[in-house]
């Protein structure tokens, strides 16, 4: 008789779901959980927002897939929302479903453009686990044997050993699985004038810090420094799958135009999500409130367990004190119906919510930190 399990790749939490929405989870005994991890920087808008679900509907009806080799109006309706948004200058898109996707998408258009064969990437980086990407992530146990180009890891924060032999720099502009860590002052400005020498491209992977995570639409925005290339996923779609990749004009005119492709990558059910998150981020005062609740959660710092606050925006560490462990704190303060998330630095937690949070959450969060007492 056959039998099937899943394959065990998460340490699940022991919360049994009935549902979820706008920044709560609703549990099958009755409990009321704030979500204060927002599905890894996924649901900008929350759980179940009405617009995304009404677009999905909608574009259901009216065409729920085609090829690619066909266009459609809502993929146009997609690049023309994105534009005014994007750093200055002439850009080129390319959609897939995943982060992982549009990094290595990113890396190949990159390799192609320069014709060199080594990539920059920087201790403590994520950037996916599919080959390329996983290639320039800093991991404990790698999963492939050999990388599919060389990679040169230096230590966060260093622009030395960039030279003519280097096609691409990528780097999370805050590194977030590694403890929230932002880039010293002058750092990416630094990068940007190594890459100009050497003619190596300066890459962001935006995938948790765009789409106004930042309280900017984009990091290269909130931290001044314009890379040639950027890539994005999981708040684009707000829980719709899709992974973006853009590339300045330019670089991509040296590239075959069909180096890149994608059976669902540009599906029209993702460019109907994407839209409704770009109708809500370019809405007065949006990016105003993230910066607001972004500022109110920094006033974290002293209390409870939580020493000092890191990150920016909705992208947040908190430095945990040594007398205990994020997980520890995670675990209590999911006892008192507030989720949060951790890293691979055992003494910070990481907050990344929803983008629709309130003072009114932030309130009920600091509450629960002061009443936190942990055995010294």
């Amino acid at each position: 008789m056959n039998s099937l399990q899943e394959y065990p790749a998460y340490k699940r939490l022991p919360l049994q779901l009935r549902e979820a929405d706008g920044n709560y989870f609703h549990t099958a005994d009755g409990k009321r959980v704030l979500d204060l991890y927002g599905g890894h920087c996924v649901n900008t808008l929350g759980a179940g927002d009405v617009g995304i679900g009404r677009a999905l509907a909608a574009q259901w009806q009216e065409c729920s897939f085609t090829t690619n080799l066909i266009d459609m109006p809502a993929r146009q309706d997609l690049l023309h929302a994105l534009a005014p948004g994007l750093p200055p200058g002439s850009w080129q898109m390319f959609c897939s479903n995943s982060g992982a996707e549009a990094n290595e998408n990113l890396l190949k258009l990159a390799l192609n453009a320069t014709g060199r064969d080594t990539v920059v990437a920087f201790e403590g980086a994520f950037h996916g686990r599919t080959a390329a990407a996983a290639a320039v992530s800093d991991q404990k146990n790698p999963a492939w044997p050999a990388t599919p180009f060389n990679v040169r890891k230096l230590p966060w924060g260093s622009t030395s050993l960039i030279d003519s032999s280097v096609a691409a720099v990528i780097l999370e502009p805050i590194q977030s699985l590694a403890g929230v860590i932002m880039p010293a002052p002058g750092f990416l400005n630094d990068l940007r004038e190594a890459c100009d020498r050497s003619g190596a491209l300066l890459l962001f992977d935006e995938v948790q810090t765009g789409n106004g995570r930042l309280g900017e639409m984009w990091a290269s925005q909130f931290f001044g420094v314009i890379a040639d290339g950027f890539s994005t996923a999981k708040g684009i779609g707000g829980g719709f799958p899709l992974g973006l990749t853009f590339i300045t004009e330019s670089h991509a005119a040296k590239v075959p135009a069909g180096l890149c492709g994608s059976t669902f990558g540009g599906g029209p059910m993702a460019m109907a999500a994407a839209m409704q998150i770009q109708k809500r981020l370019v809405e007065p005062g949006f990016l105003d409130q993230v910066k607001k609740c972004g500022a109110l959660l920094q006033a974290a710092a002293g209390v409870g367990p939580v020493e000092s606050v890191q990150g920016a925006g909705l992208l947040l560490g908190l430095k945990i004190s040594p007398s205990t462990t994020a997980r520890q704190v995670r675990d209590a303060l999911l006892a008192q119906g507030i989720l949060t998330g951790l890293c691979n630095d055992p003494q910070i937690l990481r907050l990344s919510p929803a983008l629709t949070l309130n003072a009114a959450d932030v309130s009920q969060f600091l509450d629960a930190l002061t009443s936190l007492q942990f055995c010294e």
